[in-house]
């Protein structure tokens, strides 16, 4: 099996189920817990919130192996997502002002201070994504050091580390922890070191014991979710949080199961075509998103699937037709 077969099946996998997330998250916004709406949309979030990280671990396989300059890297990499970055941070600004805002009642300074405040993390909340991307990028040649430095005991040591500082810097187990300071282990930096590892050193599990701890951690997310929503009375998105060690354990046992699964070396047209356009999708879904599931004329089991299924595709074919106009290429993703 390739290599580059699993790769783009993992990323795939993960842009499927961040639109999956965008489209059953509103669900979560009603307190009716024993609704089948409320039921639905945990169970899916609770299967697809390591999507993210997903990204992130992808990302650490395929690029702190590589050795080149720094100055080489960051020209390379920045330049890629910086046109993106800024031209869909506009597109979103436009978008909730045409959308949200009426200007009859909204003079120019309050329009300034809502364009300061929605750029200081995303003009729109999936956007929050580049502004970690950007960060991770500028570490990267420094962690490629470390790396390759490093034994793979070492490495191991340093992720051990890094996942009991997820429970250290998780509100829901640290009231029971002692406040040892773990800053430096924390953080998405550990999903692109575990990418490495994972990518380098093939753990040698059997491939049903990685899916059941796969089972066992989103089980754990869906359930603790429901709980701890129970017990404040309203929604408590604790164990959603990218970086919660439940989350963690479900990308790192789904990489591995995916590893082990015979895969053809080359996949079908269609799902290259997801695969090579995954960048501009995520830049473009939450727009597409927006419009389609409101039309989609189905009882919420099928609503939510259906809704992102065609979200998927849409966003896959306005990504391929920016591409193809002028410097398209440069801000599509």
């Amino acid at each position: 099996m390739a290599r580059s077969s699993y790769i783009s099946v993992l990323r795939i996998i993960a842009i499927f189920l961040v639109i999956l997330i965008h489209s059953s998250s509103g669900y979560l916004n009603s307190n009716d817990f024993d609704a089948f709406d409320w039921k639905y949309a945990n169970w899916i979030n609770s299967f697809s919130r390591f999507s993210v990280p997903l990204f992130v671990i992808i990302s650490g396989a395929l690029l702190l192996q590589k050795d080149e300059d720094t100055g080489i890297f960051y020209k390379k990499r920045l330049l890629k997502i910086i046109p993106p970055f800024a031209f869909w941070t506009v597109v979103y600004l436009v978008y909730y002002f045409i959308r949200y805002i009426d200007f009859e009642y909204v003079g120019f300074p309050q329009v300034i201070n809502i364009v300061l405040i929605r750029l200081k993390s995303g003009s729109n909340a999936h956007l929050w994504y580049l502004y970690m991307l950007i960060g991770l990028y500028l570490a990267i040649p420094f962690l490629r050091k470390m790396v390759r430095n490093c034994s793979k005991k070492e490495i191991e040591i340093f992720l051990c580390l890094w996942f009991a500082s997820l429970f250290f810097n998780n509100k829901w187990f640290n009231v029971y922890l002692p406040n040892f300071d773990l800053t430096f282990f924390y953080g998405y930096i550990g999903y692109l070191i575990l990418g490495h590892y994972l990518y380098n050193y093939q753990l040698t599990w059997p491939k049903w014991s990685s899916l059941l701890f796969f089972m066992c951690s989103c089980f754990i997310t869906g359930w603790g979710t429901s709980y701890l929503s129970l017990e404040k009375g309203e929604f408590d998105p604790t164990l959603y949080n990218y970086l919660s060690p439940n989350i963690a354990l479900s990308a790192a046992c789904l990489f591995v199961f995916i590893q082990c699964v015979k895969l053809p070396e080359r996949l079908s047209t269609f799902w290259e075509f997801i695969d090579i356009h995954s960048f501009g999708i995520y830049l473009c879904h939450i727009l597409l998103l927006n419009y389609i599931h409101p039309l989609v004329p189905f009882a919420t089991p099928w609503k939510i699937p259906i809704a992102a299924i065609l979200t998927l595709v849409t966003s896959a074919l306005l990504t391929y037709c920016l591409r193809k106009i002028p410097f398209g290429k440069y801000v599509s993703g």
